[in-house]
C-alpha cells in the first residue's frame, strides 16, 4: 500500500508544470494532490528524519521569514486574515520537502510534466489566437501570468538536454526538447506580456555558463537563439509593437501633462511613483497588507500624481513589500531568494551527479525568472504564481536533497 502512494506522489510531480496553464485551476488541482498525497507518505514513513544540513537550514529559514514578516503584519495591525493566505504557502510546502526528501521519487514524470506544459501552453495560445480569435491570449488564468509561466516553461523544457545522456531515444528527445521550448514561446509572445520577455538575456546568461555542452555549440546555440529573437521582432508587427510601444509610452508620460495620454507603461510608473512615495513616508515598518488602494486614491486626490484607476498593489514585488512591511519586509523577501538561490546554486556548482546539475538548474531558472518577473508585477499576489513558486521549489530541492544525502550515506 505504501508503494502505490509513493508511486501516486511521484506521479502526481507531472502535474503542476502540466496543469499550471492548460486545465482550469490547474495550479489549485496540482498542489492539493501534491500536498495529500505528501501527507498520506508522512502517515506511512513517521517519523521522518528531520536532521538538516547547513544548506537545508538556509532554504528553510529564507521560506519561513517572509511569512512570518507579514503574520505579524497582519496581526499587530488587526487587519483581515486573507493576507495571509497566499503567504502561508510558502509554510505548507516545507511538508512536501521533507516527504519528498524521505522517499525516493522518479525524475521522469517531472520532466515529462515540463514538457507537456510547454507544449500545451503554446497549442493552447495558438488555439485562442487563431480558432477562437481571442484578443487577449490567457489560457485560463491572467494574461501577465500566462506569458510569464509559458516562457518559463518553455525555457525548462530545453533544460532537459541535462539529460540528453540518460534518455533512450536520444533523436526523439531532442525534438520533443525542441517542439516544447518553441511552444512555450510562442505562448508567452502571442500572450504579448512584455514584463517576461526581460527574462530573456537572464536564460540565455544561465544556459551559456552552465548547459554541459562544448563551448562552441553554447555560443552557435546562443547565436541563432539571438537571431531567432531579432527574426520575431521583425517578422512580427504585433511583438514589434509591442515592445517599441515600452518607449513610446513612457515619452507620452513625460512630456504630456494629461491624464488621457496615461498609457500601460505610464501606469505602472504611477505606481510605482507612488509605492516610493509611500515607502520613504513609512520606512521601517510600512503601512500593512492591503492598503496601497487607499494609499494611491490619497496621492491621486492630493494631485501628487497623475490620476489612474485605482489598484491593490504597485505592480513591483519589491516596492510592494516595501510598502506593506517596510525595510523589514524588504529583508525577509530578499532573504528568501538569497537563501533559495544559495540552495540551487551550491548543488549546481559542487554536485557530480548530472540529476543534482538538472534539478539545481531548473531551480535556479524559476526563482532568477520570479525575480525578474517581480520588477513588472506582484506575482506573490496571484495564488496561480505562488503554488507554481512554492511547489516547484519545494519538489526540486527535496529531490536534490535526497540525492546528495544518499551519495553521502553511500
Amino acid at each position: 500500500m505504501d508503494n502505490i502512494f509513493t508511486k501516486s506522489l511521484t506521479f502526481s510531480l507531472l502535474t503542476m508544470p502540466a496543469f499550471v496553464l492548460t486545465i482550469p485551476h490547474g495550479s489549485n488541482i496540482s498542489a492539493i494532490c501534491i500536498f495529500l498525497l505528501s501527507l498520506i507518505v508522512l502517515v506511512a514513513h513517521y517519523p521522518l528524519d528531520m536532521a538538516l544540513n547547513s544548506k537545508e537550514k538556509i532554504l528553510i529559514f529564507s521560506l519561513l521569514l517572509l511569512p512570518i514578516v507579514i503574520t505579524f503584519d497582519v496581526i499587530l495591525r488587526d487587519l483581515s486574515f486573507r493576507y495571509l493566505d497566499y503567504y502561508l504557502r510558502f509554510i505548507l510546502v516545507i511538508l512536501i520537502f521533507f516527504v519528498l526528501r524521505t522517499v525516493k521519487v522518479n525524475l521522469a514524470p517531472l520532466l515529462m510534466g515540463i514538457l507537456i506544459g510547454a507544449g500545451g501552453a503554446g497549442t493552447l495560445a495558438l488555439y485562442q489566437e487563431y480558432y477562437l480569435n481571442m484578443h487577449d491570449i490567457h489560457g485560463y488564468v491572467m494574461q501577465i501570468n500566462f506569458g510569464n509561466i509559458s516562457i518559463l516553461l518553455g525555457m525548462m523544457s530545453l533544460a532537459g538536454l541535462f539529460m540528453v545522456n540518460d534518455i533512450r531515444y536520444k533523436k526523439v528527445f531532442y525534438i520533443i526538447t525542441i517542439l516544447a521550448f518553441v511552444l512555450g514561446i510562442t505562448g508567452s509572445l502571442l500572450s504579448g506580456t512584455r514584463g517576461g520577455w526581460i527574462a530573456i538575456p537572464f536564460f540565455v546568461g544561465l544556459f551559456m555558463i552552465f548547459l554541459p555542452l562544448n563551448r562552441a555549440y553554447k555560443i552557435i546555440s546562443s547565436i541563432i537563439l539571438v537571431l531567432a529573437l531579432i527574426l520575431v521582432y521583425y517578422s512580427n508587427d504585433y511583438v514589434q509593437s509591442r515592445v517599441d510601444s515600452v518607449y513610446k509610452n513612457t515619452q507620452a508620460y513625460n512630456t504630456s501633462n494629461s491624464n488621457e495620454s496615461i498609457t500601460s507603461t505610464g501606469r505602472r510608473l504611477v505606481e510605482w511613483k507612488v509605492g516610493w512615495k509611500i515607502f520613504t513616508e513609512h520606512p521601517l515598518f510600512g503601512i500593512g497588507s492591503g492598503q496601497y488602494r487607499q494609499a494611491l486614491k490619497d496621492k491621486i486626490d492630493a494631485g501628487e500624481v497623475k490620476r489612474i484607476d485605482l489598484v491593490d498593489h504597485a505592480h513591483n514585488e519589491a516596492l510592494q513589500i516595501m510598502v506593506i512591511a517596510g525595510v523589514i519586509g524588504l529583508f525577509a523577501y530578499l532573504t528568501l531568494y538569497a537563501g533559495v538561490i544559495y540552495f540551487f546554486y551550491t548543488s549546481l556548482v559542487k554536485g557530480s551527479d548530472i540529476k543534482v546539475k538538472y534539478l539545481s538548474f531548473l531551480g535556479l531558472m524559476i526563482v532568477g525568472a520570479f525575480f525578474i518577473f517581480g520588477l513588472t508585477n506582484y506575482s506573490f499576489g496571484h495564488n496561480m504564481m505562488v503554488l507554481f513558486f512554492t511547489v516547484m521549489v519545494a519538489v526540486l530541492a527535496s529531490m536534490i536533497s535526497r540525492i546528495e544525502n544518499e551519495s553521502v550515506e553511500a
